[in-house]
């Protein structure tokens, strides 16, 4: 018996500690004292549309929660800002501390010293949302977790998030200190995810429900649990285009869900939902938003670059006007049954002879139910001469 017990403590030792529930795909029911619901089954919410920026839904929208997992959008967006500015590269090596090698949570179980190329590392952030990843990019861009949160802070100031406060770059409870934990509200995730999704690395892994990868004893490649994009999963849901999921004790089952019908692309975002899978889930709640904001809107260009929206007035030309033509397109969201909503007027003062078609003349202002949604430059659809000097004394 003693062997047997030996053995077995044994193989507990050697074997892979099983991924604790910061990330996963439970069905269960979120049991933390702090995830209050409005009645509906979740926190908060908040849906808006991207070309336009219109808010179509929002509840408890600028309320501060707990993230989970959706904090790593920012660690995602600092180290795409970092590439694109060219600190870093794709291939850049990051070798992994023995701090990270500890991380807990859902992870793809980094060693101490392995050293991995950024882009596996930020695939393993955004897929698996894996913790030690996730920690492993921050400690390659700022040296530790306490100096990347500070980043993090920073860049949220610089996007306007007032209700956003990060201590680390993965969104795991601290157990140390439970009042150090991220926390943003529904409004911030969702411009978070809107910059995140303007990178196409980030697009592309966001809708990725599976990739291959190996690491020693961890050979089952990295799985997405955001229901939404994966086919086999109950909560599928077609349009669904990423991003991202969270889940804790104190946050509940939360995520920033995106989701594109033809020209109209909405993020929706669900905290606090007490339930991992079905109706009542997070991706339940989503994709409910999504398709209420597709059944009931629909993006449409009311306003065509290079279409003549009218007439410039011209100061000693060989021509009194000159067509004013829309420089770039303009796009509203109509609401169904609501599509007399837009105004469209070319507005523009005396413009001097010679004109170079191509050449600013005012502006096209946009309207909707009164209010201005779009201003686009207006220019010169042709050319127009300056009269000859003797037209002052002999205008015939």
């Amino acid at each position: 018996m003693k062997c047997w017990m030996s053995i077995l403590v044994a193989l507990a030792v050697l074997l892979p500690l099983p991924v604790l529930a910061q990330e996963e795909e439970g069905t269960g029911t979120a049991k933390g004292s702090e995830v209050n619901t409005t009645g509906k089954g979740y926190s908060a919410a908040y849906v808006i549309e991207q070309s336009t920026g219109r808010v179509l839904f929002e509840e408890n929208a600028n309320v501060m929660l707990p993230t989970a997992s959706m904090a790593k959008m920012m660690t995602l967006l600092i180290a795409m800002e970092e590439i694109r500015d060219g600190r870093l590269k794709l291939d850049t090596p990051v070798t992994v501390s023995a701090f990270v090698s500890h991380m807990g949570g859902s992870r793809i179980y980094l060693k101490d010293r392995q050293v991995w190329p950024l882009q596996t590392l930020l695939a393993a952030t955004m897929v698996q949302s894996a913790n030690d990843a996730a920690t492993a990019v921050a400690e390659k861009i700022a040296g530790s977790e306490q100096n990347f949160a500070e980043i993090m802070n920073s860049r949220a100031k610089q996007l306007g998030l007032n209700q956003s406060h990060f201590y680390d770059p993965h969104g795991l409870p601290n157990s140390k200190d439970p009042k150090a934990i991220d926390m943003q509200s529904a409004h911030d995730l969702a411009i978070v995810g809107m910059e995140l999704m303007k990178y196409p690395l980030m697009r592309q892994y966001a809708a990725t429900p599976w990739m291959a990868f190996s690491n020693g004893t961890f050979t089952s490649g990295i799985t997405n649990p955001n229901h939404l994009i994966n086919s086999k999963k109950r909560d599928y849901y077609p349009p669904a285009t990423g991003i991202k999921t969270g889940y804790s004790a104190p946050a509940g089952y939360c995520v920033t869900a995106s989701a594109k019908q033809g020209d109209m692309e909405v993020i929706a975002v669900v905290m606090g939902a007490k339930t991992g899978s079905g109706p009542e889930s997070s991706f339940g709640i989503a994709s409910h938003l999504l398709s209420s904001a597709f059944a009931n809107y629909n993006v449409t260009t009311v306003v065509k670059k290079g279409a003549t929206l009218g007439q410039a007035s011209v100061a000693d030309g060989v021509s009194k006007t000159v067509p004013a033509v829309a420089a770039a397109d303009a796009r509203a969201l109509i609401k169904r049954g609501e599509q007399g909503s837009v105004k469209i007027a070319f507005r523009g003062g005396m413009v001097a002879a010679p004109i170079g078609a191509g050449q600013a003349v005012g502006t096209i202002v946009v309207q909707q139910n009164g209010q201005t949604i779009a201003k686009i430059p207006a220019v010169a659809g042709a050319s127009v001469a300056k009269n000859p000097w003797w037209k002052k004394f002999w205008p015939f």
